[in-house]
């Protein structure tokens, strides 16, 4: 916190191209202002520095709390920036556990020398400690406190959206803080998952739909909602291109044995003594995928259409139940360490009718959907979760500080 006590929050939304600005004077609610200024560059490439600073300054020239003074701020990147993790080393003694944990982390990192690491032991016996980690690039930071320094804010804390959203819910309400749960923060047009222990964000997931999707008037497909498309016709693709590779290597002929071992600079083929002959390839047609449709179930595997408004968004919201559940499935090693007592929804409350009829199938789904129970917080803290939580990053999510 800067010494007249006004506290800037500011984070970088490569979705939205904007970076944005929560500040307020002390713990003073009141106070908290939200402000957003867009940027035209790529992400966190030279010429985004250049931005960054650009929207630094324009914020600071235009609030009056910056006149002339320096500031500390805390910077909030985007979840995909920070890489987490956690190891279950032999409890021997605390030398030679140390020891261990050193050398699995730099066999799950070669590229070590160039993170910036934060540890914590979150659960320990006497067979094993379960070390909790997160890791940074270097270079990311030095460029970002650089940028900050430039225009007299300094960065006393980096940290991910992910850690500061959990900080905001554990600063709100004390269940949170002192148990292990799930966070589901859910805005209009995106969403994230996230492993809290005890106010510690342990894991996070981000999904690209929010709740607009519950104020459609029809049943949302799934898959129409995003899609992995790209990635699959990268693959398919690049097996046709191996494909004809294989083919072009296969022929030849009486050179075929040469083929292998021998090639020029220009990627040509060198026969026995003779000039390099042009490889030859196979024509290969560049595959597309279909045009998208939404997926149709068989008949038995359809839910009844509901007949209402409520029971359309219930069903609709039941995409998020999904990806809740599969999170909690998928990660064992986060239930390992102890497994969620609750998920806290945060979401506007036109919704909360929702959550009762979820509770409906807490026996099948195993755990219980809680309402955040912040509403009677302004619109620019709910909203703004992971901003408000970057104000109280330094009390709950020291793993993730940097």
């Amino acid at each position: 916190m800067a010494r007249n006590g006004f506290s800037t929050v500011i984070a970088i939304k490569p979705r939205d191209r904007q970076i944005a600005f929560y500040s307020g004077v002390g713990h003073d609610k009141n106070t908290i202002k939200y402000d957003v200024k867009p940027y035209k560059s790529k992400n966190f490439d030279e010429e985004f520095y250049q931005e960054f600073m650009r929207c630094l300054s324009e914020y600071a020239n235009s609030n009056p709390s910056y006149a002339g003074k320096s500031a500390f701020v805390t910077v909030l990147v985007p979840n995909s920036l920070i890489s987490t993790t956690s190891f279950n080393i032999p409890g021997i003694n605390r030398k030679n556990t140390m020891d261990l944990f050193n050398v699995a982390l730099e066999s799950n990192y070669l590229n070590l020398k160039e993170l910036r690491v934060n540890k914590t032991i979150v659960k320990q016996n006497k067979q094993y400690a379960t070390f909790c980690v997160s890791l940074v690039r270097n270079q990311l930071l030095q460029k970002i406190y650089a940028s900050c320094s430039g225009c007299n804010m300094f960065a006393k804390i980096l940290t991910f959206e992910g850690s500061a959203c959990g900080c905001g819910a554990a600063a709100l309400n004390t269940k949170v803080a002192g148990d292990t749960c799930i966070l589901l923060d859910i805005k209009e047009v995106e969403s994230s998952i996230t492993y809290l222990s005890k106010g510690v964000v342990l894991g996070v997931l981000d999904l690209p739909f929010g709740w607009s999707i519950l104020n459609q008037p029809k049943l949302v497909a799934e898959n129409m909602l995003f899609s992995h498309d790209v990635a699959e016709l990268a693959v398919i693709n690049a097996k046709e291109k191996a494909k004809a590779k294989q083919l072009t290597m296969m022929g030849g002929g009486e050179n075929a044995e040469n083929q292998d071992s021998s090639s020029d600079s220009d990627g040509g083929l060198l026969t026995d003594g003779g000039p390099a002959v042009p490889e030859r390839t196979i024509a290969q047609p560049v595959k597309t995928l279909p045009r998208k449709t939404p997926r149709v179930l068989p008949k038995w595997m359809q839910r009844p259409v509901p007949d209402s408004q409520e029971g359309v968004s219930y069903e609709n919201f039941r995409i998020f139940v999904k990806y809740v559940l599969e999170f909690i499935r998928a990660n064992n090693r986060l239930t390992a360490i102890k497994e969620p007592a609750s998920v806290y929804v945060n979401m506007p409350e036109e919704f909360g009718f929702i959550l009762p009829m979820v509770n409906e199938e807490a026996e099948e789904n195993k755990i219980k959907f809680e309402d955040l129970g912040i509403k009677k917080e302004k619109p620019v803290i709910r909203e703004h979760l992971e901003l408000y939580g970057g104000l109280c990053a330094d009390q709950f999510g020291s793993l993730n500080n940097f």
